[in-house]
């Protein structure tokens, strides 16, 4: 299928698309980084330390990371720490091997997209998956 220049033209923008929203030559953020600066709880500064700095070769990857922790941390945040869930626990990658050592990978590496719907002191639910805190 070949398209001519004037039905290219007048495609809707991907950003539109995706999020609504006009285009202006800028990427639209996401709704979960948009209220991601007010995030104040007790897993602020590694959340801030993620927004910054990518910790993986793959920034689809960090992207995705970035928009799971901010749900992730509205909504249960508060209850992770309470629970004694470390930063480590929720944002830790291998040193050499990142997104290859699932053994040390934080919670919100794991997510990818997917909701947590249930989380107690030793595993947090992933749709069907488990993940199993390893307290030391």
């Amino acid at each position: 299928m070949s398209l001519n220049l004037s039905e290219v033209e007048s495609m809707a923008d991907p950003a539109e698309m995706l999020f609504d929203l006009p285009f202006d030559g800028e990427m639209p953020m996401p709704a979960a980084l948009a209220r991601a600066p007010a995030y104040s709880g007790p897993f602020a500064a590694e959340f801030s330390k993620l927004l910054r700095e990518n910790p993986t070769v793959d920034p689809r990857r960090w992207e995705r990371a970035k928009e799971d922790a901010a749900d992730f941390l509205a909504d249960w945040g508060d209850q992770a720490a309470e629970l004694g869930w470390t930063a480590a626990e929720l944002f830790g990658l291998h040193p050499v091997a990142p997104l290859t050592r699932y053994d040390v990978m934080g919670l919100v590496w794991l997510l990818n997209g997917k909701e947590v719907s249930e989380l107690n002191e030793r595993t947090a639910k992933i749709g069907a998956a488990t993940y199993y805190r390893t307290k030391p």
